[in-house]
Parts: C-alpha cells; structure tokens; sequence
C-alpha cells in the first residue's frame, strides 16, 4: 500500500518521535552468510493511465472506423522512455542525484551481483547491456516502469473486439533529490505536450527517496556489532531499487540515521507464496539487534 498514513501520523507526533535514530526492519545476510545494510532507498510514484475512446466495446470489424482504446494507450506509454531506457519526460532528470565518490567507492568494494542474479532469475541480457558492478550503480536512474495493462478480451480463445477502455498502472522509481508530487505534475504535462491530454492519470502512492551516510555514528555501530555477531565483513549498498516508507520518519525527525538488523537472507524468496525465514537468522537478528541497543547506550555517554 505504500503506508498512507504514516507520513502524517509522524508530523503529527514530532515531539513524542523525537530521537538521534531509527532502528528499522529489513537488512540480513546475503546467499554467503555476509550481514550488510542498504543505506539508502529510492522513492516511488505510482499511477494508473486510462485511455476511453467508445462508450462501449465494439466489433472489430469496425476497426477500420473506431478508434480502439488500447492502441491509444500503448502510444502513450511508448511516448514515456526511448530504447536506451531514458525517460522523455521533460525535467525529470533535473533534481535527480547521482552517486558520490562515497557511493562509488563503495560500489567498487562490493562483490559482483551479476552471477545470483542470472542464477535467480535466468536473465540473458540485463537492462543496458550491464554487468558487474554497473548493475548495482544503475541503481541510481530513475525508472518508469510498466506494473500491467488491461484491455478489451483477455479469455481463452479469440474475440474480435475493439476496447472501449483500457488502463495501465506504472511505477516510477526515484532517487534523491526527486519529488513525486512534481513529477506527477511533469507527468502530465509531457502528456498533453504529446498529444494525450484525454488520458485519465489517478495517483495511487508514493514515497519520497532517503539515503543515509556510512560515515554516520549509529551506522558504524551497527556495522562492527553485525560483524560480531556474524563473524563476517559487513556490506555496505548505497541504494536499494525498490522504495521504503523510512523517509516518512527520517525526513521530518531530522533527517535522522536509520539502520536495518533483519532476519531477511538473500534466498527467502521474498513476496514469493514460499517466502521464509531461516531460524538461525532469526536468532541472529536477536542478538543483533542487542548488541544495537547496548552500544548505542554507549555512544549516548
């Protein structure tokens, strides 16, 4: 759902939230057993496109005289990004933040993600022709992505119809600095600039990007009590493509540090219908997440 109501539920409460950190659910162990943390999340604009063209479904047959709702639609959507994966929408790119040296260095120390990525997933050729570490880089563009499209007959067998409606629900990922609200606003714009101002845009959600520093006390801390409790180096990630709603506690109490000891492991298949947590990783994540809490008692002193 994106959580709605957290966002207003913390303003509202600033003084009863206020803190120097956050100690915040994911993180875990990658597929050798190495605890790391992402540092950072990116943001998310979802909305949902809607082509009409007829009061209702017609025959095909007619095709050559009515116009068919889906057709409408896909030539919208074509108009968003070009083959190479830019997005056309004009100032997208202008507030988005790319890495740091800081980021990059760490990119550099991290092991190379593209042998479980093509063992998880069977991927031929990843997005742009990347690999190696150019696939955890990456995660610093900004991405319009195609969530589903509905249209006219989607049976078994054939229907000779032209939709009267069809619709599409797309995600936008963010980086930092990039605002959803303006951007829906950029959204429709390009839109109409296109020729495709009848469309209906309904926003769905959104969450705003938030990234925190390697540098930063808390964060430290948590590294060196992951490391024992794990007896492994820890790994840093800058960025995490998908999208959290840390930034609704972060932002407004001061852009506070906020750190991930989770249960989670690199296999768990998460959101899968078999997702699952191992019991030794919970039982890690416990004494993680003490550890966290005594030193920080120290760090406080």
């Amino acid at each position: 759902m994106g959580s709605p109501h957290i966002a207003a539920f913390v303003r509202e409460h600033l003084d009863e939230l206020a803190c120097d950190g956050a100690l915040w659910e994911e993180g875990g162990t990658d597929a050798e057993g190495r605890p790391g943390m992402v540092l950072g999340r990116r943001g998310v604009l979802s909305v949902e496109l809607a082509a009409e063209t007829l009061s209702r479904d017609a025959h095909s047959g007619a095709a050559h005289m009515l116009p068919n709702a889906a057709w409408r639609l896909v030539r919208a959507l074509a108009s968003l990004k070009d083959g190479d994966e830019h997005i056309r929408i004009p100032g997208w790119y202008a507030d988005a933040k790319g890495p740091s040296a800081e980021d990059e260095a760490i990119i550099e120390a991290m092991n190379d993600p593209e042998p479980g990525l093509r063992e998880q997933f069977g991927v031929k050729n990843f997005v742009g022709g990347r690999t190696g570490r150019d696939l955890e880089a990456a995660v610093f563009n900004p991405t319009a992505n195609i969530g589903g499209i509905t249209a006219g007959y989607q049976g078994p067998g054939m229907k000779t119809v032209i939709p009267a409606r069809a619709t599409a629900k797309l995600d936008f990922r963010l980086v930092p600095d990039q605002d959803p609200e303006d951007l829906l606003e950029k959204l429709k714009a390009h839109l109409i600039a296109e020729g495709f101002g009848d469309l209906g845009v309904t926003w769905l959600g959104a969450m705003w990007p938030y990234k925190a520093s390697p540098d930063n006390p808390f964060v430290g801390l948590t590294r060196r009590t992951a490391e024992e409790v794990y007896q492994k180096p820890y790994e840093f990630r800058p960025m995490a493509g998908g999208s959290s709603p840390v930034y609704a506690f972060a932002r407004p109490l001061g852009n506070i540090p906020v750190v991930s000891a989770g249960v989670g492991n690199d296999r768990n298949r998460t959101h899968a219908p078999d997702e699952h947590v191992r019991l030794a990783d919970l039982l890690n994540a416990g004494r993680h997440i003490g550890r966290i809490l005594e030193g920080f008692g120290a760090l406080e002193a």
